[in-house]
């Protein structure tokens, strides 16, 4: 007898087809470096390609340390940020979860792939800049988790340290994602000194231009390391992935001067659109972060698509990701209507 299998229907991640610019998954305009790229795989013990590497291995534990200020025993890897938010949403199955909307699209995703329910407290203020503090405060709890993106995925601000600080001591474990810390260079880690509740996200994905590679990095107190490295998948990360983070933290000097960069586009581009009569957010991120809505958001995007330009469109607006200076000095003509660069 032939056994008919039922399955879940689930949210499926799907991502804007390439185009030949492509700024909807926030991703670095600029490739690995060459020469950094032929050092490491001049360099790869071949021997450690076949065996089951330490994930993490040491020496990338001792170079996160150093980059982050944090011990080791409150650092591991995943595979991706992703992986990380993925098993959080398993470590803790009978708690009750929130999010933030607007706010990252993968959490709401993982928390039906994992069967957790998912609580919404959106933004407030005229650019969703601010946290619904009251409404906040009074649903958090020990039984609670709060994911968190600082700066925020997809309008970009930065949230204050004083209202984190707030979340913190309603005892709900808070989450925060900070994708995007090197382009806004301001990071809450140091509060894992003083809350045992706190968990810190970050990833080699944007400001490192190793997306491919599915690294990311989690900082947390011990205990909650011990059981995130206890729950998550064996040797999740591989050796080429390791060895290229390593290799990114052993020449911060040269991705700063790319990461400075993006930043002093990202505020050209701001300044120009917000002259000619845009609304946008003041994004920290690798993107900016343009309030529009219904015909005035399908306009900015057929506008771009027919310059093969893919962005990326939410309910509040239109996040698109700073790419290299001459696709920006395009996306600004296309809207404008002339050349301001």
């Amino acid at each position: 007898m032939e056994r008919k299998m039922t399955f879940r229907q689930l949210p499926k991640y799907e991502p804007e087809k390439r185009s030949e610019i492509y700024l909807a998954l926030n991703e670095n305009p600029y490739d690995f470096p060459d020469e950094i790229l032929e050092k490491v795989f001049k360099n790869l013990d071949t021997v450690k390609l076949k065996i089951y590497y330490d994930s993490p291995s040491d020496e990338l534990l001792e170079a996160l340390a150093c980059y982050t200020g944090q011990p080791k025993k409150r650092i591991s890897i995943g595979n991706g940020a992703d992986e990380i938010i993925y098993d959080i949403f398993l470590m803790f199955p009978d708690m009750k979860f929130y999010v933030c909307p607007p706010t990252y699209s993968c959490y709401s995703i993982f928390a039906s792939a994992t069967g957790v329910k998912l609580n919404y407290v959106p933004l407030i203020g005229e650019m969703y800049e601010k946290l619904n503090l009251d409404k906040l405060t009074k649903v958090l709890d020990e039984n609670s988790v709060l994911f968190l993106p600082n700066p925020n995925n997809p309008t970009g601000q930065l949230f204050e340290k004083s209202d984190v600080e707030m979340l913190l001591s309603t005892g709900a474990l808070i989450v925060l994602d900070e994708a995007y810390y090197e382009f806004s260079n301001v990071s809450y880690v140091e509060l894992l000194d003083k809350f045992d509740n706190l968990i810190v996200i970050r990833t080699f994905s944007k400001a490192f231009s190793l997306a491919a590679q599915r690294i990311g990095y989690i900082m947390a107190n011990e205990e909650l390391i011990e059981y995130y490295n206890s729950l998550r998948l064996p040797y999740n990360v591989s050796y080429i992935s390791q060895q290229l983070a390593l290799a990114a933290l052993e020449n911060l000097a040269y991705f700063k001067k790319r990461t400075l960069r993006i930043v002093q586009e990202r505020e050209r581009m701001k300044e120009i659109l917000s002259k000619n009569g845009f609304k946008l957010t003041d994004s920290k991120a690798n993107f900016i972060f343009i309030l529009a809505q219904d015909d005035e958001a399908r306009c900015i995007v057929e506008k771009l698509e027919r310059q093969n330009i893919t962005v990326r469109k939410f309910e509040q607006g239109i996040r698109i990701s700073v790419g290299k200076s001459e696709e920006n000095d395009l996306v600004i003509s296309t809207l404008i209507g002339k050349s301001e660069v």
